[in-house]
């Protein structure tokens, strides 16, 4: 059975949400203007901004006249660009709600005690109405599945940004996304200069690593079956940008099917230098049985866990949070906690268990 990237996102908002029903909505204030001093990654501050900017998107151009102060970010990342630029939106759109707010330990810093924003629900679209009360002078939606009707009737509110050309739906990597709102918002300067601090973490991650170089590294996650997270998913990404390799024996498989839903009974198939679960140990080991433990990656240590609960706890977990949302403020306090796990997993001694973040 094959499950489309939309229920496998929202299963993985459900299970994080039944744990944290006290931290999924902000306080209800509207942060309007309100402004960081600087992005974390960049500094904000340095560029004035460009205006009329323009973005190129998968539905056609878009224009942004002036500088926008009422940001909502329909996409479920965004919020954390538009943060390291300088801003703080009016709403975002719930995905994991981990964090008041959808604002988290590696973004709430720039806020500068600014209001958390609104939290829009996303199960079923964009709330267009809800929206349109807010009235925002820029929408955000590129990590999305955005379809062509919903951009048009965001349109009509103010200048909407949709997902690019070249990419699955939640397939956009980080930094092109940061170069969007970063373009939409006429601080192209500045998002350059972010997306280069990052990448300057991932060098100097390599260079520290050179083990990881050309080793296999996938990461999958669990619903009806297993989730095999396509070359393209940003967690992928990420292990690329740290000398990984994605499986070739999958070909374009994954790809096609963006984030889908296999049988368990394909297990032992993924057994490569470095597994990683986006889930517990034992849910893992509850969908995938005896199959799991016949797999090398299993019986010498090179399986890394990221469960949506902090182990031991109920509490949601804020490095899977990190994880999953691979955002230029996500990733420093991510790569600071997953480079460890990656070494622990590949250093060739089965006796060195990867260490477990308790966060």
């Amino acid at each position: 059975m094959i499950t489309s990237r939309r229920t496998v996102l929202s299963a993985f908002t459900a299970a994080a949400a039944v744990s944290a029903l006290a931290a999924c909505s902000s306080d209800g204030s509207d942060p309007g203007t309100s402004k960081t001093s600087s992005g974390g990654s960049g500094s904000a501050g340095a560029e004035a901004g460009k205006f009329p900017a323009t973005v190129k998107h998968k539905y056609g151009t878009t224009t942004v006249q002036h500088k926008p102060t009422r940001v909502v970010t329909v996409g479920l990342v965004e919020q954390d660009m538009v943060i390291a630029l300088g801003t703080v939106p009016v709403a975002v759109t719930k995905w994991i709600g981990a964090a008041d707010g959808e604002i988290y330990p590696w973004a709430k810093p720039a806020l500068h005690g600014a209001p958390l924003p609104k939290v829009l629900d996303n199960s079923k679209g964009p709330q267009i109405e809800q929206i349109a009360a807010l009235k925002p002078d820029l929408i955000i939606a590129i990590w999305s599945d955005l379809k062509e009707s919903d951009y048009r009737k965001l349109s009509q509110l103010a200048p909407t940004v949709a997902p690019p050309k070249g990419y699955v739906d939640y397939g956009a990597p980080w930094d092109v996304i940061t170069g969007m709102v970063a373009d939409a918002m006429g601080l192209s300067a500045t998002g350059a200069k972010i997306v280069r601090d990052v990448k300057g973490r991932f060098t100097a991650a390599r260079k520290a690593h050179p083990e990881f170089k050309g080793k296999t590294a996938m990461v999958l996650g669990l619903y009806n079956g297993l989730c095999p997270y396509a070359e393209t998913d940003p967690r992928n990404r990420v292990q690329q940008e740290l000398g990984f390799v994605y499986p070739s024996k999958f070909g374009k498989e994954f790809d096609k099917l963006g984030t889908g839903s296999i049988s368990a009974e394909r297990t032992k198939e993924f057994d490569f230098d470095v597994v990683a679960w986006v889930d517990s140990e034992a849910n893992v080991l509850k969908t995938t049985g005896d199959l799991l433990k016949q797999t090398k990656a299993y019986q010498q240590g090179r399986e890394i866990y990221v469960p949506n609960n902090i182990p031991g706890t109920n509490k949601p977990s804020t490095y899977a949070a990190a994880f999953s949302m691979v955002t230029p403020l996500s990733l420093p306090w991510m790569l600071e906690r997953y480079v460890p796990q990656l070494a622990a997993a590949v250093d060739g001694k089965p006796a060195t268990k990867v260490p477990t973040v308790k966060v």
